[in-house]
């Protein structure tokens, strides 16, 4: 009797492995990687950040940061782009990032020129400007 138990009790637990590596066989997930972050990038400084105002003063047009570092060959061979994010007085996010864009190296600083779509001057705190490839 009792090597009928055993017996029984090993088919179920293999029945049960073949059951569950049969599930686990049908879930193929390609790799991937994820993750978000930030860190102190050093090498480059803002001169000026100036604010291009609308005919009402209320408005911000544009913000215009003018960085120290020559972008040129990097916009050229390496795709860097620039994103600007405002922010609020905790740091949080206002809307969404907004494109900017890169003009040439002259008089020792890189003008980046973020345009803005009906912002008012109120709405935010600060600003972050990202430069990346």
């Amino acid at each position: 009797m009792r090597k009928s138990r055993l017996l029984l009790a090993g088919v179920a637990v293999a029945a049960a492995a073949a059951a569950t590596s049969a599930f686990t066989a049908g879930n193929d997930v390609q790799d991937s990687v994820a993750g978000y972050g930030s860190a102190a990038v050093t090498g480059a400084t803002t001169e000026h950040i100036n604010y291009v105002l609308d005919a009402t003063k209320t408005e911000v047009d544009a913000i215009v940061f003018e960085v120290t570092e020559n972008f040129d060959a990097a916009v050229a061979d390496e795709g860097l782009k620039a994103w600007l994010q405002l922010q609020d007085d905790q740091g949080l996010a206002v809307g969404s990032p907004v494109q900017c864009s890169f003009a040439t190296f002259a008089s020792s600083v890189t003008p980046i020129t973020c345009t803005l779509t009906n912002t008012a001057i109120d709405s935010f705190d600060g600003v972050a400007l990202t430069v990346a490839e």
